[in-house]
């Protein structure tokens, strides 16, 4: 398999393109190669590995700015549920409920299957 120092200078050109433009087309548009060639080089492990590796940070990075500004958020929805319009209230205490049901749901889940999993063993 092909390491990230074995794709061409024009695969690596590529690779910045497909993370941020919706489709492979426009991709193939603003890196000035051809979709034909996009889809070839996706069949190749070391390209797609590359690709993939690249997305993952790009996703794990979001998802780690994301739990860093989630004390924030719980504050701001705690906080508005003393706003002066009720609907905001009503609203944002109908959030509050949804999520804690859902993490619920989530952690009973959870339990389950590591249940199953010491049973299976």
């Amino acid at each position: 398999m092909k390491s990230h120092t074995e794709l061409t200078k024009r695969q690596l050109q590529v690779l910045p393109y497909l993370l941020s433009c919706s489709s492979y087309e426009e991709a193939a548009r603003q890196a000035n190669v051809s979709v034909k060639q996009i889809y070839c080089w996706l069949k190749t492990s070391a390209f797609k590995t590359e690709l993939d590796r690249r997305r993952n940070e790009i996703i794990e990075e979001a998802v780690n700015k994301l739990k860093y500004n989630t004390t924030r958020a719980a504050d701001t929805l705690v906080s508005l549920l003393s706003h002066s319009n009720p609907t905001i209230q009503r609203g944002v205490a109908n959030d509050l409920l949804n999520h804690v049901a859902k993490f619920i749901e989530l952690h009973e889940i959870e339990e389950r299957i590591q249940l199953l999993e010491v049973k299976v063993k």
